[in-house]
């Protein structure tokens, strides 16, 4: 393509939130701060004074408009993708959740063969199979397992340079041998439904994990084992300076203090926002299924969250990327600027982005442009107006 203006822009960056003028170039972002003569050719897009956003980035996202990623088949993929991409998640990572390990294989195939197709994937994360039992959320615990040698050899024969992040409960047997290994190809580990003390968690934040998964969800805090009062994930995740977390950001799953407390503890670049979408994501469905469409997997929709039909836990949430801006301002009370950074920089930063996640010079030309009431005009990808 060529040369792209976004004019009159409320532009987000980094540093602040400036008008701004924003030239693009062959799907890059080549001048933060144009003025002057427009390249011949030039398409012009008016931003009439709304904010002009990174794109925002979803690390931890199982499925959108009535479809889950462990469908399995193009159709569910390019809806999921689709949804999320009109309500401004320019990158998302496409999320598994547990099940036998042959439909683990089969999604991660699925990916490999339609991933181009969707532009805005960037890898599998994988949340299961390898997950505590007594911390499985809504997860069906008969899936439940610690790694064998020949899962994880299978994972990074099938799963090369496709698996970017996997969440697994560190206290698991034949943790060492998976953990070395998935480090060694690259691969992200995060700690969640975990049952581990603090003592377990710093120990693994140190030999491998580095992050932890929705930060507040089935990641136990202090309580008595016997007759000895134990700290768990949360304080760990707090005492180890690098360590970085993600919290579902739909209002519901985690308290507004608990949310301002993690960003005061760990600073706004070490926190991400992340919506854990299930199926229901982008419709009004009032009931629907976490994975297969099976009848053990029936969760329905309450008060603006997934939840198991016994309502004795939330099962997922029902946000996109715009739904998370609008929570983040108006009830976790953040600021425009800090809770685009929790949608964009924070988590590129996590996950070792270095292409995307800001308005910068010559990074990718990803963007969303949304008004004074938060509500999304238009959103942009790889210098492409997707959204009128």
């Amino acid at each position: 393509m060529g040369y792209f203006l976004i004019k009159n822009a409320k532009a987000v960056l980094d540093s602040g939130i400036f008008e701004r003028n924003l030239l693009i170039k062959d799907n890059k972002i080549i001048d933060t701060s144009f003025s002057g003569k427009l390249p011949d050719g030039c398409e012009i897009y008016d931003a009439d004074n709304n904010y002009v956003s990174a794109g925002f980035i979803d690390i931890h996202l199982h499925g959108g408009g009535g479809f889950d990623f462990m469908d399995s088949t193009e159709e569910a993929f390019k809806a999921i993708s689709d949804v999320h991409l009109k309500n401004g998640s320019t990158t998302i990572i496409p999320t598994t959740v547990s099940a036998d390990f042959e439909s683990t294989l089969k999604m991660i195939e699925c990916y490999k063969k339609y991933a181009q197709s969707c532009t805005n994937f960037y890898g599998v994360h994988l949340e299961g199979p390898y997950l505590s039992v007594a911390q499985k959320g809504a997860h069906n615990e008969k899936f439940l397992h610690a790694p064998t040698n020949e899962e994880i050899e299978q994972l990074l024969s099938i799963g090369s340079g496709v698996i970017k992040r996997i969440t697994a409960a560190p206290e698991l047997d034949n943790m060492e041998c998976f953990a070395r290994k998935m480090c060694d190809n690259g691969v992200h580990l995060s700690i969640g439904h975990s049952d581990a003390t603090s003592d377990v968690a710093l120990k693994w934040l140190k030999n491998g994990f580095s992050h932890i998964t929705h930060m507040y969800c089935v990641t136990p805090t202090i309580r008595k084992i016997g007759q000895v009062v134990t700290a768990g994930i949360v304080e760990a995740a707090y005492l180890s300076n690098e360590t970085t977390l993600e919290l579902v950001a739909d209002g519901m799953h985690v308290a507004k203090d608990a949310m301002k407390l993690a960003v005061k503890i760990k600073g706004i670049d070490k926190v991400c926002a992340v919506s854990d979408a299930l199926r229901p994501a982008g419709t009004n469905d009032k009931q629907s299924y976490l994975g297969e469409k099976v009848p053990e997997n029936l969760v329905i929709i309450e008060d603006g969250v997934a939840k198991l039909p016994d309502r004795t836990r939330f099962a997922g949430s029902v946000a996109t990327g715009a739904m998370m801006l609008e929570r983040l301002v108006n009830y976790f009370d953040f600021s425009i600027l800090d809770a685009v950074k929790l949608l964009t920089s924070s988590p590129a930063k996590i996950m070792g982005m270095t292409d995307r996640g800001c308005i910068k010079n010559g990074l990718l030309a990803d963007v969303v442009i949304f008004d004074t009431n938060l509500k999304i005009n238009n959103v942009i990808k790889n210098g492409k107006i997707l959204k009128n």
